[in-house]
């Protein structure tokens, strides 16, 4: 007789998202958009925001998200772990 599966894990890390915003507060929302404004953001450190991603990853919880938010003004990188799928950042850091 086949035996049934105790449990059924579909994915082992969580979903973590980076958002870009303007020092006008504009939310850069898709890859286009923030193709016009790459040079802006010249000063974040690629491998550092990838190993934050896998970092995050571990940490957040089924049904949930991190987000990774990298402000152009005064150059700020927040984290904010296990938030809604309906979260928006402030505009302002």
């Amino acid at each position: 007789m086949p035996q049934e599966p105790s449990s059924v894990k579909f994915r082992d890390y969580g979903i973590v998202s980076t958002i870009h915003i303007l020092r006008s507060g504009e939310v850069v929302s898709s890859v286009d958009d923030y193709m016009k404004v790459e040079d802006r953001f010249l000063w974040v450190d690629k491998s550092f925001i990838v190993s934050k991603i896998l970092h995050l990853r571990k940490l957040t919880e089924d049904y949930k998200r991190s987000v990774i938010v990298i402000y152009e003004e005064g150059h700020v990188i927040r984290e904010y772990v296990n938030v809604e799928h309906e979260f928006v950042p402030l505009a302002y850091c």
